[in-house]
């Protein structure tokens, strides 16, 4: 059968061929990937968004290979060619129905190239939205009412089901978002434990990840193993392997049901719960999710991460110095530092408790959580919100760190106005 030619396949090869070749001799700094304990977390970054942005540039380049070249000088050449970018064209009443049926209808291969997100709503916003897309988009699927998830007592933390409500193909499109997001540089909020990322990577999630996703069970299940030192687990602590995992009842040992936990055998029951928690009752969906992320990221390049650098990297971390978004934020138009307006807004801005101060960071870059690398690297702007009136609230364009701030007679209205929007996130995303 005659391979059909792939020039993003072909231009693809050659690197890898070069690299390899130059892998192998003694002045290539490029050997330290196959050692990436040496390699620092921004160095991890620098590797994974070239690798990206190479193949994004590859499948343009072989976009316009395929235009250049005249049908049939290659064996299989399409008549017309492929497109150089991945197009969602979206409804944003029905955001999930239209994502989920274009991704699963796409080439797989759609899935490495420039993503470019449109709203039939408003057509000529179509090259700016990704950002406001991946916040609403994860928004939705992470909600109790999507049933994609089980969650903690406490609904912080959610994990894949022991028995799933919709169908598998879900999964792996979920998957698809999750490396579509971390391959075109969106931080998203993936409320999962480290046990997810550890998994990303090929390390065992363990007891520490249990205490993290259940607080409760986890803390039993330490105390049993390494606090409670008597011999007489099997009399006074009257426990066995059958458990409830996602409101099922589970035998840990399907060989002997009800089987007694005892002093001897106590760290294979706390073993076997892990295990059961994180890999063996939602095997399928998660192997659905790996599946789809893979499709989109390049494993061996993810691999270089820990997976608290993958988490950090993908979700952002609690560490924020609001300092310096203030020193970094720079004017547009009339406002300036020492404009009467701004000086008001930093003064409220000082006044909201860290909870708010959090929102806003949601309500401006459409992520609640700080980058890894830390503050600095979001530069605000902040313009006047053109036709505005006090009675307007403040807009934010996420996609740009935009803050529309509207002029505002006093600190108390400026507050009340800055503290409602930010309340009901009224950015960029208008119904």
């Amino acid at each position: 059968m005659r391979q059909r030619w792939n020039p993003c396949r072909l231009l693809r090869c050659t690197f890898i061929f070069l690299l390899c070749h130059f892998q192998d001799t003694e002045v290539t700094p490029v050997i330290f990937c196959r050692y990436p304990f040496v390699l620092s977390l921004i160095c991890k970054m620098a590797i994974f968004n070239n690798n990206a942005l190479f193949t994004k540039e590859i499948h343009k380049l072989a976009h316009r290979l395929t235009v250049m070249c005249p049908s049939g000088t290659f064996p299989d050449n399409p008549e017309s060619p492929l497109a150089p970018v991945f197009q969602l064209t979206l409804r944003r009443p029905s955001l999930i129905e239209d994502t989920f049926r274009q991704l699963g209808a796409a080439d797989h291969d759609y899935f490495q190239r420039e993503l470019v997100v449109q709203f039939v709503e408003d057509m000529k916003l179509s090259l700016v939205n990704k950002r406001d897309f991946f916040l609403h988009v994860f928004e939705e699927l992470l909600a109790p009412e999507s049933e994609m998830f089980m969650y903690n007592d406490t609904k912080t933390l959610v994990w894949f089901p022991a028995k799933p409500r919709v169908e598998e193909k879900s999964y792996f499109l979920f998957g698809v978002l999750c490396g579509m997001a971390l391959y075109n540089h969106n931080i998203v909020h993936l409320p999962f434990p480290l046990a997810l990322f550890k998994k990303m990577v090929g390390v065992k999630p363990s007891l520490e990840d249990m205490r993290e996703f259940d607080p409760v069970v986890g803390g039993s299940l330490r105390y049993l193993l390494e606090d409670y030192t008597d011999d007489d687990v099997e009399e006074n602590l009257d426990m066995t392997f059958t458990v409830i995992w996602d409101d099922q009842k589970v035998e840990l040992d399907p060989k002997e049901t009800g089987k007694p936990v005892t002093s001897f055998n106590k760290k294979q029951f706390v073993d076997a719960y892990v295990n059961l928690a994180f890999n063996q009752s939602a095997e399928k969906v998660f192997e659905e999710f790996r599946r789809g992320f893979f499709k989109v990221c390049d494993r061996n390049v993810v691999e270089l991460f820990q997976p608290e650098e993958l988490r950090g990297v993908m979700v952002g971390k609690e560490d924020y110095d609001w300092d310096t978004l203030k020193q970094n934020t720079v004017y547009d138009g009339e406002y300036h530092a020492r404009h009467p307006n701004i000086i008001t807004f930093w003064e409220a801005f000082e006044e909201l408790t860290d909870d708010q101060k959090k929102s806003f960071l949601l309500f401006l870059t459409g992520c609640d959580r700080a980058p890894i690398l830390g503050m600095d690297k979001i530069q605000m702007k902040v313009a006047v919100l053109q036709n505005s009136t006090e009675l307007h609230f403040p807009e934010s364009l996420t996609c740009h760190f935009l803050l529309l701030l509207p002029i505002y007679p006093s600190k108390e209205m400026l507050l009340a106005r800055l503290k409602e929007a930010v309340a009901h996130n009224r950015g960029f995303w208008k119904e």
